[in-house]
């Protein structure tokens, strides 16, 4: 066996070799690769701090008053979710061809419509979370004398203009600034919840927390990604909504779609645990918190790839570089199931002393569900880059699609397997559900990309470049 691993040990280090020499090969290289660094050291340092305001929350709080924190941010944010329709991808697609164009006067007009989306997307968000909190606080748990803290849980997305300083700073490479910023609001919650557990407060102290973090995420990326727009000579320019609209045809088509695939997804992983709340004790939707968040600790680091990659292959698809296109993709996929194969086994084989040493002996029961939901969180990570590389393509349609499918599958399901297999059975859904939209999605790419590579030799009217207003 010792003479294998030497081989074994070269194998994957000519894999890796491949990988990042494809990688090299391509002059979008050096930055996506600078970007996926700064956006990964910040995801890493917000996995880190994340797993310690939880611990804080839960050694604080117990299995019970946990679930109930959970209550309280799936509440407020499926709601935000459903309401206000982040422009930052339309911007991104969008912004690329103005600013490829060097349309100064126009790109200021999108920052503005973006802005103005935003405004009104936050405003409309806390208005209905906080109508909807006493008609839905009773069946979540939560009686008169607790349904504030539902009502408080909603004015988090009062203030909420992250979309526009996301697609701002993205757009100009500023990568290191917006991981910086979510860095240290990853710090301020940690310090918050190390805090209210020295002091001993209760539910309503995280519940606080979670609110002024979220106010204040929700701002500084808009401030600094105006700023950095204004340095480099881009003013948001505020006209009428219509008029910019017009100018951009396909924008709100975008929009819709792209805010609809992220909505029917997200739907399914934040109603979860508001289903959960209405079948199991509140000590198991504790258990299945804890199993969420340290299965997105590894979803955070994932999530370097799709951000830093999707202005990228922006920049592909209005050039029509469909070659590029796929083998940058088949690029930082490959990279990806490589992170996953050298990744998850340490945690997966230390799982129980992690969860002893951080959340205390309360929470060993959750390790089963840990298991399954960090199963599907992997294949969900697998094909992280499929979601922007079909966007940039104009395929936001098929993602819509492909979100419906396994949001219904998701609702069909997640009832009898928790009934079945208690609060197990929402994570076997999970799984299940990420297993179809990994195939799905990778079909409608395959099919994608061979329709704009194949017809060379056709009239120009048939294979005119792949653009998202079509």
């Amino acid at each position: 066996m010792t003479s294998a691993d030497p081989v074994s040990k070269r194998a994957r280090g000519g894999a890796i070799g491949r990988l990042v020499s494809g990688l090299r090969s391509e002059p979008v290289a050096g930055r996506m690769v600078r970007n996926m660094g700064w956006i990964l050291s910040s995801q890493v340092a917000i996995s880190l701090l994340g797993m310690i305001a939880l611990a804080f929350g839960a050694r604080a709080l117990g299995a019970a008053g946990l679930g109930a924190l959970a209550v309280v941010e799936a509440y407020s944010r499926i709601v935000a979710r459903l309401t206000h329709l982040e422009p930052w991808q339309a911007v991104i697609r969008h912004g690329s061809d103005a600013l490829e164009s060097e349309q100064t006067d126009r790109f200021g007009r999108l920052i503005g419509l973006s802005t103005q989306i935003d405004i009104f997307g936050g405003l409309l968000a806390a208005a209905v979370a906080i109508v909807l909190a006493p008609v839905v606080g009773p069946r979540l748990g939560f009686d008169g004398a607790e349904v504030w803290l539902l009502v408080a849980g909603g004015a988090a997305a009062l203030v909420s203009m992250r979309p526009t300083g996301l697609s701002l700073l993205r757009l100009h490479d500023r990568f290191d600034l917006l991981a910086r910023l979510d860095a240290g609001a990853a710090l301020l919650r940690a310090g918050l919840s190390a805090l209210a557990w020295l002091m001993g407060a209760g539910l309503a102290g995280f519940v606080a927390i979670f609110v002024a973090v979220s106010v204040g995420d929700g701002i500084l990326a808009f401030v600094f990604g105006l700023r950095e727009a204004r340095r480099r000579g881009h003013r948001a320019a505020f006209a009428d909504p219509r008029r910019v609209v017009a100018e951009f045809p396909g924008f709100l088509r975008l929009m819709w779609n792209s805010n609809l695939a992220v909505m029917l997804r997200q739907t399914s992983q934040r109603f979860d645990v508001m289903i959960l709340a209405a079948l199991v004790s509140p000590a198991s939707v504790g258990f299945y918190h804890l199993a969420r968040r340290l299965a997105e600790a590894g979803l955070r680091i994932g999530r370097p790839v799709s951000q830093a990659i999707y202005p990228e292959l922006a920049r592909m698809a209005a050039r029509s570089e469909h070659g590029r296109f796929g083998r940058v993709v088949a690029g930082a996929g490959g990279s990806m199931l490589v992170i996953l194969a050298l990744g998850l086994g340490p945690v997966l084989w230390q799982l129980g002393p992690i969860i002893r040493g951080f959340f205390g002996d309360a929470f060993l029961p959750a390790i089963p569900v840990v298991q399954i939901q960090i199963a599907a969180v992997a294949v969900y990570l697998a094909g992280i880059v499929l979601n922007p590389a079909l966007l940039s393509l104009g395929m936001d349609r098929g993602l819509v699609r492909v979100g419906f499918l396994t949001a219904t599958l998701f609702f069909v399901l997640i009832v009898p397997l928790v009934h079945g297999f208690g609060v197990v059975g929402a994570s076997m859904t999970h799984l299940l559900c990420n297993l179809v939209w990994l195939v799905c999605c990778a079909a409608l790419l395959w099919r994608g990309l061979r329709m704009r590579q194949a017809p060379v030799n056709m009239p120009a009217t048939s294979s005119s470049p792949p653009a998202i207003d079509t």
